[in-house]
């Protein structure tokens, strides 16, 4: 394993770095019935363009290390309560999976399930998605003790996924948008994310985004565009309180311990964005 020496970042309550063993990750503080994190590059057993905790296996990597970089992780944050990590396979859309059924051999079939977003108020299901640029929001109620994690690329966000998943823990879990805690973790930033004006032209069209100012930006090398600002506005317009959306300040495409499909020309390892519950709350 990649020796995880000389790690710099600059992180506010509830994110800290848990370095210790295993792939390093953002800790967010939540209840000690829940996990939930990002992981970010170090730590690992990949080599190469994927060093070195890559954590999909779809994009080139040798099987082998992405599964010693799972269980690492499982290792690190609790094996013995999440025994798997449920993950789908991510289409850039709106699409939400709950996931109730804990039978290997239904969480092992989630994995070509077409979502991004996974959902569960049950204990002992680790939920993830992976990025490599796009935004990733784990979503907490600490009152129900239900939990969500979204991959918000900009065709997700398009799309509004975030108020979707909103919606849906809502109806599932009868979630009270005022208790959900919302957490941002590493995604490209404003200052990278360079895209045509017809994206521009597509979120103009957004009314939530009226009056909002800084999601986009001209310059003279073209647009830019923030995921992060135009999830927050999303998300605050249907009721998600400002105090309880918490974001990590960090480009992927900037920051070399994070994996960046742009920067690093599609020949990249994931990131993964992962929360579980440990124990059900006795309500």
């Amino acid at each position: 394993m990649n020796q995880k020496t000389g790690l710099k970042l600059r992180l506010k309550y509830p994110f800290s770095l848990d370095n210790r063993s295993g792939p390093a990750y953002l800790k967010i503080a939540v209840p000690e019935s829940m996990t939930a994190g990002f992981t970010i590059r170090p730590g690992g057993f990949s080599n190469g363009s994927f060093a070195s905790a890559n954590m999909s296996f779809q994009v080139g990597d040798q099987y082998v290390k992405v599964g010693l970089n799972r269980q690492a992780l499982l290792k690190g944050i609790g094996k013995d309560v999440f025994s798997a990590l449920v993950t789908a396979r991510q289409v850039h859309g709106n699409s939400c999976l709950t996931v109730t059924d804990r039978s290997p051999e239904k969480l092992l079939g989630l994995a070509q399930t077409g979502a991004d977003a996974l959902l569960t108020d049950q204990p002992g299901i680790l939920l993830g998605v992976l990025t490599a640029d796009c935004l990733p929001l784990i979503m907490v109620d600490r009152k129900r003790g239900a939990v969500a994690v979204v991959h918000a690329g900009w065709r997700g966000l398009e799309q509004s996924i975030g108020t979707v998943v909103v919606s849906e823990l809502g109806r599932r879990f009868t979630v009270a948008v005022e208790n959900l805690e919302v957490y941002a973790g590493p995604a490209i930033g404003r200052c990278c994310f360079q895209v045509g004006c017809e994206v521009v032209d597509r979120f103009r069209q957004h009314s939530v985004l009226a009056g909002v100012e800084g999601w986009w930006q001209e310059r003279a090398t073209g647009y830019y565009v923030d995921l992060l600002e135009i999830q927050r506005a999303q998300l605050l317009a249907v009721g998600v309180l400002e105090e309880n959306f918490h974001a990590v300040d960090i480009c992927t495409c900037c920051n070399d311990l994070c994996f960046s499909y742009r920067r690093d020309h599609a020949i990249t390892g994931r990131q993964l964005a992962f929360v579980g519950i440990r124990e059900k709350l006795i309500k």
